[in-house]
């Protein structure tokens, strides 16, 4: 998520240390535990932990509990379940904050969607 698109308040990524962390399907992934310049470390579990390095650009929003992702629990297990750090991408630029929402209902991405592509005439409905 590109900075200039952030509108309302914001929160520095270093202040998210220990915050819980969602999927967009409401899905509890763990904790995270170390933030990095691209990345930031989700672990899960007290015996065999998981964790997963996941980059910054799929946070979505922050609620003031949890940071919620733009994936659903399945695509990050299987894109980012590793234990170690991935090398850093000149192509992804740096993301220091994330927008905070008052409230976030699992499932509903909070992107501006076209409202047209929804609407059907009353006509068509049968």
């Amino acid at each position: 998520m590109p900075e200039e698109n952030i509108t309302g308040p914001t929160i520095l990524w270093s202040d998210l240390d220990d915050v819980e962390v969602k999927s967009n399907d409401g899905k509890k992934l763990g904790q995270i535990k170390k933030i990095s310049q691209n990345h930031f470390r989700v672990e899960k579990g007290s015996f065999g932990k998981k964790s997963f390095w996941i980059p910054k650009n799929l946070a979505d929003a922050y609620d003031g509990d949890c940071l919620w992702l733009t994936n659903n629990e399945n695509e990050i297990h299987d894109k980012f379940l590793y234990g170690e750090e991935p090398s850093i991408d000149e192509k992804i630029t740096p993301v220091e904050r994330i927008k905070v929402v008052n409230e976030r209902m699992k499932g509903v991405p909070t992107e501006k969607q076209d409202s047209s592509e929804r609407y059907k005439n009353i006509r068509d409905l049968k």
